[in-house]
């Protein structure tokens, strides 16, 4: 071949060459992909978005996002939702069961027709007073009564999330990064569905506090079957925490009710006894054919009763809290 066409064909072979810029655009889209994949298995768009009205999303069932709503109170992320926990006048604090057992109708209904209001403040993870103990001093709340789901909310142990937000000087940023990815996770999910998971989730209503369930249900339903029997020595042993945290919570005992939201295998007996050695009212209905969607959480159905049998049982109390009669001094007519 001569010089020419020998040079020719070099000149054709090096533009069909991909240059450096080429083998780095093809390397930063494979990078891209693989981190969208990411965070569509593993991040917040495994979820479905159910921000409808004013929610965010509290928990994503994803091993990259996880818990958001601990988070979101300790260090105050979401627009007003520590001023309408703090200025509530019934604050209910508990765990998820409490979430899920008070998140229907007939809670929003009886409190309309008061004209009061009131804030579920639950957590997930089995939450205890060693996270809400601090985030109700701090918060201050101005409630009237407190409703409190007694199931294993008086143990003195850092749960995961609690543990992490409390603790951990990285938390903060790291929740923050949390709240910014929902702005991208709800433009893009609620325009095109398709391009995120259903893993199970939740979403809180910042106005009351209410938990909307969204995505698929992993675990198994069941009915409410089985009552444990009384168990005195955990009696004694949450006792003394119980009356201490009543103690601080700035209302009469009069105005605290314990209630226990069951699970497939119900610890009522337990719960029974702990209010009665704390001295306050429980109120947590016994009604047959209650179920759950996951044996530890009860369904819409079952939330929509136990919650109204509890205000049959508890709302003559709590209108009196509500409306205390007027206080007489000495000389009064």
């Amino acid at each position: 071949m001569s010089d020419a066409g020998s040079a020719a064909a070099h000149s054709v072979w090096r533009r069909l060459t991909p240059g450096p810029g080429v083998y780095a655009g093809v390397l930063a889209l494979a990078m891209l992909a693989a981190f969208l994949g990411h965070m569509r298995v593993n991040g917040v768009f495994a979820c479905p978005a159910a921000y409808g009205g004013d929610h965010y999303l509290g928990l994503c069932e994803s091993t990259a996002y996880g818990d958001y709503d601990h988070g979101a109170f300790w260090f105050d992320l979401e627009p007003r939702i520590r001023e309408q926990a703090r200025d509530a006048e019934v604050l209910f604090l508990g765990n998820s069961r409490l979430q899920f057992g008070f998140s229907a109708p007939a809670l929003g209904g009886w409190f309309s027709r008061q004209d009061a209001s009131f804030y579920l403040l639950g957590f997930s993870h089995t939450e205890n007073i060693s996270f809400v103990a601090p985030l109700v001093r701090e918060l201050q709340p101005r409630a009237r009564a407190y409703v409190i789901n007694a199931d294993d909310f008086f143990l003195d142990h850092w749960t995961a999330p609690g543990g992490y937000v409390a603790t951990r000087q990285d938390a903060l940023a790291r929740y923050r990064g949390k709240r910014a990815w929902q702005t991208a996770h709800q433009w893009t999910c609620e325009r095109w569905p398709f391009a995120c998971g259903d893993a199970m989730s939740f979403y809180r209503d910042r106005e009351t506090g209410q938990w909307r369930l969204a995505g698929r249900n992993l675990g198994e339903p069941s009915g409410v079957d089985r009552e444990l029997p009384l168990d005195e020595r955990r009696v004694a042993e949450l006792r003394d925490v119980a009356a201490s945290f009543v103690e601080h919570l700035g209302v009469s005992r009069e105005c605290v009710i314990f209630t226990y939201v069951p699970p497939q295998e119900s610890n009522r007996p337990t719960m029974e006894a702990l209010a009665a050695s704390v001295g306050v009212t429980f109120v947590s209905p016994s009604l047959e054919g209650l179920r759950t969607f996951d044996r530890s959480h009860l369904d819409r159905e079952s939330a929509q009763r136990f919650t109204a049998a509890f205000f049959d049982a508890a709302g003559p109390i709590l209108e009196r809290c509500l409306n205390p009669p007027p206080t007489t001094h000495q000389g009064d007519p």
